[in-house]
């Protein structure tokens, strides 16, 4: 793992424990106590985190905001991303809302329609969706990861075992030719997985700062999913491998296609 990876792994840590001790991840990363203490010294230059004796915190700063945060990055290719996605949903859908948020920015067009039933564990989306009574919501149910809002784990993910969807939408934080489509939470990428399988149609929803990067663990395959929805033409290597695997691209089409 680089030192990139290993650092958005650790904030996913602390995004979920809340703090760290460098015992613990010494052997989880397989890196040595100085390469994690120097990743650890990185992040608190940036301001991300805050060290403490033998470990580390989140800067309260990040603890409070991480997910309001990523939601006002990109806004506009998120919007731009999410209208296009929403032209695939037909009437009497059962659609599958997978983690993140871009996904959110897609339920906000989804909240316009009517005869749709919405699978998700995603709790903001299901704040967002529950006052729109035209719209079925299925909760598989789980763990709350606090900070991000979801649900997973045991529960989540033998709950998901029995359900099949018309539509799944799923986001991502790496898309990269070599690697394929990758995340950062375990539970949360377990249960990607699953539905990714269950879904008539798969579909991954990413802006164009994911493409060329790869995170924590393996979400799919190039060849697991069936389209993908970005606000730019992808990167050459990326274009060539999801083409040579038949996955459908959709992206404006005002955007060049430099062939």
């Amino acid at each position: 793992m680089n030192a990139t990876n290993r650092r958005e792994f650790i904030l996913d840590y602390l995004n979920e424990h809340h703090s760290l001790k460098i015992n613990q991840l010494v052997e989880e990363l397989d890196v040595t106590r100085e390469t994690l203490r120097k990743d650890l010294y990185d992040l608190e230059e940036e301001g991300l985190i805050r060290k403490t004796h033998g470990g580390a915190v989140l800067s309260q700063k990040i603890n409070e905001s991480a997910y309001e945060k990523r939601r006002n990055e990109q806004s506009n290719e998120k919007k731009v991303i999410a209208k296009l996605a929403a032209e695939m949903i037909e009437n009497g859908d059962t659609v599958y809302l997978d983690y993140g948020t871009t996904i959110y920015a897609l339920a906000q067009e989804i909240k316009k329609m009517k005869n749709i039933t919405v699978v998700t564990n995603s709790i903001p989306i299901i704040t967002l969706l529950m006052p729109s009574e035209d719209i079925e919501i299925i909760v598989p149910g789980g763990m709350l990861r606090r900070n991000e809002g979801s649900l997973y784990g045991d529960m989540a993910y033998n709950n998901l075992k029995d359900i099949f969807v018309t539509i799944g939408f799923f986001g991502c934080a790496g898309i990269s030719a070599n690697v394929g489509i990758t995340d950062h939470h375990l539970g949360e990428t377990a249960n990607s997985k699953m539905m990714i399988e269950h879904s008539e149609t798969s579909v991954i929803l990413s802006d164009n700062s994911k493409f060329g990067k790869c995170a924590f663990n393996r979400m799919a395959d190039f060849s697991d999913i069936d389209a993908l929805v970005t606000d730019q033409v992808p990167p050459l290597a990326e274009k060539r491998e999801l083409i040579a695997q038949s996955v459908e691209l959709y992206y404006p089409s005002a955007a060049v296609d430099e062939k």
